[in-house]
């Protein structure tokens, strides 16, 4: 029952009539898919840069993952501040952007020890074929690293579908969030455990699967970082 009032209306304990939470599902859905495709994007093309031109030298890649130390919390603040004067129909793309911003550096990061893995020989080869340098990396070197790519990218979505101080202090109305709607039925302790269930099942899922590709990832950059 409890499952079946997430995606129906139906009346809490209260007697007051509650509108079906199954959108609360599809909006992280388009904010997580939208901002892990731009974040990806991002970080592929610093990790070339990076892994394959050195640029930045060596301390470059930590300044890069040092943004990642900056909690949620301390930037969900002014960002709430500065949201607030905005119309709430933008308040997807804001996150969205914001989402990119946060979870770039790690693509960046996991994605640089994917392409380390690939022998920089393969690609002169490429080049002695006629490909330019470029095509050699799109066309060589990112094949060869798909397994990765696609773990990293479901490593990203994940972070973008579990994250909550963000989506709290940005997400309201209807463009709420999987954790913002989980904190909101405080009121209905049921229901609130059958949309954490629910909202557990993707990453769960999607961890077991790229366990094995992320392991070796963080592993080659602690060696060769």
């Amino acid at each position: 029952e409890n499952f079946t009032n997430v995606f129906v209306d139906h009346e809490d304990p209260m007697g007051k009539t509650e509108t079906a939470s199954w959108r609360s599902l599809i909006t992280p859905l388009g904010i997580a898919g939208a901002s892990t495709l731009c974040a990806m994007a991002v970080g592929l093309m610093a990790a070339v840069a990076i892994a394959r031109y050195r640029t930045g030298g060596q301390v470059w890649p930590f300044y890069v993952l040092s943004f990642r130390m900056i909690p949620a919390m301390v930037l969900a603040v002014p960002f709430a501040c500065f949201t607030g004067y905005l119309s709430p129909g933008v308040m997807p793309f804001i996150l969205a952007l914001i989402y990119v911003a946060y979870t770039a550096p790690l693509a960046t990061w996991l994605l640089k020890g994917f392409i380390e893995q690939v022998p920089r020989e393969i690609e002169d080869a490429a080049m002695m074929d006629g490909l330019s340098r470029w095509q050699s990396h799109f066309k060589i070197t990112v094949p060869l690293i798909r397994g990765g790519l696609f773990s990293t990218g479901l490593f990203i979505f994940i972070l973008n579908w579990t994250e909550g101080p963000l989506a709290l202090s940005l997400g309201y109305g209807e463009w709420i969030t999987m954790p913002v709607q989980v904190i909101n039925k405080t009121a209905s302790p049921n229901l609130q455990a059958a949309l954490a269930v629910l909202a557990a099942i993707p990453p769960l899922i999607i961890g077991f699967y790229i366990r094995r590709h992320l392991g070796r990832a963080f592993t080659l950059g602690a060696i060769k970082g």
